[in-house]
């Protein structure tokens, strides 16, 4: 039997110190008076991990959560988001706002693309045509292992004096640098099970004082709304029962990160990445992405093998202990994924991962 090689892209692999704050037993005396000071300090991190000093909501689900929950709290059917895609995920915030009756716009790129200077100008017009009130982009495109550059899109929210700016970053956020507040993102969306380390149980929401403007105005009534969340320290209480065991392994989760530093923390992640890169290119293994510098830190996509099939490839690789993702849409069955996250992005780790796939390829 082989030791497991942990590299799916989330959810990621547990550390112990994370799994000793799931196991501790809830305080003495009432919930919400240890709970909210708990949830202020995660808040804190959020805002210090993410660059931003609006505030963050901590929901209890997966991060799909805070991804219906942020546009049904901005949006009505007299809307018009416009979303720019290249990946599953981006194209499913499309799909997601038409599904609410939301005027739609979508600007599609390749899915081996990513959203740089050169499209930009291209984006801009059809932006301006459409004249939106929401526009949405996913940071990090885990589907097909892309990063997608904020800066550009941030400044065409500004010049064309677009309302809000939404933006999936569940992927990206603890893994690579991220500046909301340089970005102008209002609704920034993340997840606890990816470069955080933890189970799919939290999720996340940093909004601007423009977003929360527009969530009152819109008024949306549900378990995902945000709005409740944003007077919790004044009412004393959550919207819902408190989830004090996610909230503790989150504060162990955001402990670890600071005390590892921060720029530490993303060069582990690019160091992962870019021994990963280097290791396929000599194994004669293609990346998905078109450009290496389109590649995210967090997880890299790479073509099959042309000798195997996907059912094939990764039973070769469980064999010997690696576990990877396969993927959606346009790659699915033509890809595998490696998840250089959290508490994956180890060097032994991807070292362990590149070396199965050298046997596995001269077999």
């Amino acid at each position: 039997m082989y030791a497991p090689i942990p590299m799916v892209p989330g959810p990621v692999t547990i550390p112990q110190y994370v799994l000793d704050a799931l196991s501790a037993d809830y305080p003495s005396g009432q919930i919400d008076a240890d709970f909210l000071p708990l949830y202020a300090a995660c808040e804190r991190g959020l805002q210090k991990l993410m660059g931003t000093k609006n505030r963050v909501l901590i929901m209890s689900g997966e991060g799909m959560l805070a991804l219906w929950g942020a546009l049904k709290s901005v949006v009505t059917e007299h809307d018009r988001v416009f979303v720019v895609a290249n990946g599953v995920f981006s194209q499913g915030m499309f799909a997601m706002a038409k599904s609410l009756g939301c005027q739609t716009e979508i600007f599609s790129l390749d899915f081996a693309s990513v959203v740089d200077a050169a499209v930009l100008s291209q984006i801009f017009d059809k932006a301006a045509a459409f004249q939106p009130t929401l526009l949405c982009a996913c940071h990090c495109e885990t589907p097909s292992g892309t990063l997608n550059p904020l800066e550009g899109l941030a400044k065409i929210k500004k010049d064309l004096g677009i309302p809000l700016f939404y933006v999936d970053m569940v992927s990206s956020i603890g893994g690579t640098p991220i500046a909301v507040d340089a970005w102008q993102v209002d609704l920034a969306l993340g997840g606890s099970q990816k470069c955080l380390s933890l189970p799919p149980s939290l999720c996340f929401a940093s909004v601007s004082p423009a977003a929360f403007a527009r969530m009152e105005e819109v008024n949306y009534q549900g378990y995902d709304a945000l709005l409740p969340f944003r007077s919790i320290y004044q009412d004393g209480r959550c919207p819902y029962t408190p989830n004090w065991h996610g909230m503790a392994a989150l504060n162990a989760s955001l402990t670890a990160i600071f005390q590892e530093g921060l720029d530490n923390v993303f060069q582990r992640h690019l160091s992962c990445q870019q021994f990963v890169l280097k290791s396929l290119a000599t194994l004669g293994l293609a990346l998905w992405p078109r450009d290496p510098s389109f590649a995210s830190p967090t997880v890299t996509c790479a073509k099959l093998p042309s000798a195997y099939t996907w059912p094939a490839w990764q039973e070769a690789l469980r064999k010997r202990g690696l576990i990877v993702a396969g993927s959606f849409g346009p790659m699915a069955g033509k890809v595998f994924r490696l998840g250089h996250m959290g508490e994956q992005a180890q060097m032994h780790l991807v070292q362990a991962a590149l070396d199965v796939l050298e046997i596995v390829l001269r077999q």
